[in-house]
């Protein structure tokens, strides 16, 4: 039987998160060029943290590292329990900066049972 050695993140930049989903053996630049087409940043300007469970980050992660090299696993970044990646633009930034996830995001108004409240 064929295992799926596909693995999934959440990346987080400030209010920003981007789900993603790559093969085991891709590269930290892979998902940086997947970023880049999604956020308008270039991938040179990026940097991917590993983070730990509260958020905090652990480990800068190298663009030639493939996302197994970095611990990431079909066993700990799951479609249900993507792991957490923090994203630090280095033009203007100067930390990495994640809002405090603690809480839900506000419902889709797509998924909402009354009507949204227009602005």
């Amino acid at each position: 039987m064929h295992m799926s050695n596909e693995v999934f993140f959440e990346v987080r930049r400030q209010k920003s998160h981007y789900y993603l989903d790559a093969e085991e053996h891709q590269t930290v630049m892979d998902l940086k060029r997947m970023l880049a087409g999604i956020t308008k940043h270039s991938a040179d300007t990026m940097e991917l943290w590993k983070l730990d469970e509260e958020g905090g980050k652990t480990q800068l992660l190298h663009d030639n590292a493939q996302l197994s090299e970095c611990g990431y696993s079909a066993q700990n970044a799951k479609a249900q329990s993507p792991a957490p990646i923090g994203l630090r633009v280095t033009t203007g930034e100067d930390q990495l900066q994640i809002a405090d996830v603690s809480t839900p995001p506000p419902i889709p108004d797509n998924m909402r049972q009354e009507p949204a409240p227009t602005d």
